[in-house]
């Protein structure tokens, strides 16, 4: 008897336990649909809560989504058992885009299946939102955003549809540039579930030719001096050469490459203004440093069948101020004093009456050593801080555009074809960019092949080709003529 006693004793306590998990677990359960916490393409995120007082014995539980309300052939989400009441979530990427769905939670319990209140909620449209780079070669990584991409997402190029490397948080779609066929601007759109959507800007492919002409026969090193055409000519000269003042200027032929030398009749001068032959004003002492008071010429010159004609002296004696030609009238803006301040007031030159009158105040003062061009009704000014501005000077309004794409630098070029400007190397910088007012956009040539490092003398355009005229670093001697034909690849 003593030895059925424990054996007894434990098979009571096991049924009393027993008992007790049995009463603890809740036969009252009841589940709530809570909300449609996330919808996008493809994607929705739901919440539900399953509610009893006690522990539960569910089998199942999750939700079912259809696009009609009776629900004759959900989508189930199933989240498996459940043993506690409380919240769940559950998400499906399973829908269509542009899409009614309703959803419910549900429960399946001993073989019951009790569904939830109905919540109705919609799937959205996928859209493109931008892309970069603008611009780039073949291989080049593309990233392009978007809003509710699908997994099925691919991206139209130019209409060919390309399959992103990756989609990422159905934002994000990742492509490799192909290799270039017969334009190197392409459209690009995002194709999602049938669904187009196009992107504002195009892709660019970076394109252009360069081809070395050859050297050209004046050997003297120009630095610090003025440079523009005139027909068929280019015309460079004053500034330094070999480190020295000049008044010596060099007229080539654009077709032959023959040089004529002619002097300037006045003071040589180095950070005269210059534009479509327009000449004046500069120091008349090399300048040193940035600090150094100078003595500036007021003399005001016009180039014209290869000798130059004195004009009414300047107003206002300036160093690298900025001459731009517009609407029969020169526009100088900007430079230096002789007590190196910078110059706010601008000068108006009027052409047909070879007079001065003061002009308007500028925001700012731009130097003629950074890039500067008149184009299509305005003028333009990239400063020290990249900052390119334009300048109606019919209303006095002033305006900012885009920012230049890198660095300014000194000494480079600006260039008008085709109603865009072409500018860039500058100092020793071999890259040239073309600006389009259409767009307010800049957008990257091919850069000079040449790694020497060579300075720019000037640039011109003839027969829709631009010219550089480079100058070796470590040899003067050294001048390359090269010619860029921008839209060939």
């Amino acid at each position: 008897m003593k030895f059925f006693k424990p054996i007894l004793f434990g098979i009571l306590v096991a049924a009393l336990l027993f008992s007790c998990v049995e009463d603890t677990v809740s036969t009252d359960v009841s589940v709530y649909t809570e909300e449609v916490v996330f919808a996008s393409g493809q994607r929705a995120i739901m919440t539900g809560r399953l509610l009893a007082e006690a522990a539960v014995g569910v089998q199942d539980h999750g939700f079912q989504i259809d696009t009609e309300e009776s629900f004759p052939s959900p989508i189930i989400v199933s989240l498996g058992e459940k043993d506690v009441p409380g919240r769940f979530v559950g998400q499906t990427e399973a829908l269509n885009i542009e899409v009614s769905y309703y959803c419910r939670a549900f429960i399946q319990t001993k073989g019951e299946l009790k569904t939830g209140n109905i919540i109705p909620f919609s799937t959205l449209t996928p859209f493109a939102v931008d892309f970069e780079p603008k611009e780039g070669k073949q291989n080049n990584q593309v990233t392009i955003e978007g809003r509710n991409l699908t997994d099925d997402t691919r991206i139209l190029w130019n209409g060919n549809e390309i399959t992103p490397n990756s989609i990422v948080a159905e934002t994000f779609a990742e492509i490799n540039v192909p290799a270039i066929a017969d334009d190197p601007v392409i459209d690009l759109a995002i194709l999602s579930q049938g669904s187009t959507s196009a992107l504002n800007d195009p892709f660019e492919y970076i394109i252009g030719e360069w081809t070395e002409v050859g050297q050209l026969d004046d050997i003297i090193k120009n630095t610090r001096h003025v440079f523009f055409e005139d027909g068929e000519e280019f015309i460079y000269g004053l500034g330094l050469a070999q480190s020295n003042l000049t008044s010596a200027v060099q007229i080539l032929n654009k077709n032959t490459l023959q040089r004529t030398t002619i002097a300037l009749p006045g003071q040589a001068v180095e950070g005269a203004f210059y534009h479509e032959g327009f000449v004046g004003s500069g120091s008349m002492t090399r300048v040193f440093n940035e600090m150094m008071p100078i003595d500036l010429s007021g003399e005001f010159f016009k180039y014209e069948n290869q000798s130059f004609t004195k004009l009414a002296d300047v107003p206002k004696r300036l160093y690298l101020a900025v001459g731009l030609v517009a609407d029969e009238k020169l526009y100088l803006y900007g430079g230096e004093t002789e007590d190196r301040q910078r110059n706010f007031a601008s000068y108006i030159y009027d052409i047909a009456t070879d007079t001065w009158t003061l002009g308007f105040e500028s925001p700012f003062s731009p130097l003629s050593a950074y890039p500067f061009f008149h184009l299509a009704g305005f003028n333009y000014f990239v400063l020290e801080d990249g900052t390119t501005w334009r300048h109606d000077y019919t209303n006095n309004n002033w305006e900012q555009m885009a920012d230049f794409p890198t660095d300014v630098k000194e000494y480079g070029v600006s260039l008008i074809l085709d109603g865009h400007a072409y500018v860039g190397m500058q100092d020793t910088n071999r890259r040239i960019y073309v600006y389009r007012p259409e767009t307010n956009s800049w957008r990257s040539k091919n850069s000079l092949p040449d790694n020497n490092p060579f300075n720019t003398l000037g640039g011109w355009i003839n027969n829709g080709e631009i010219f550089i005229v480079r100058n070796e670093v470590s040899v003067p001697t050294n001048r390359v003529l090269w010619k860029l034909d921008p839209l060939a690849f």
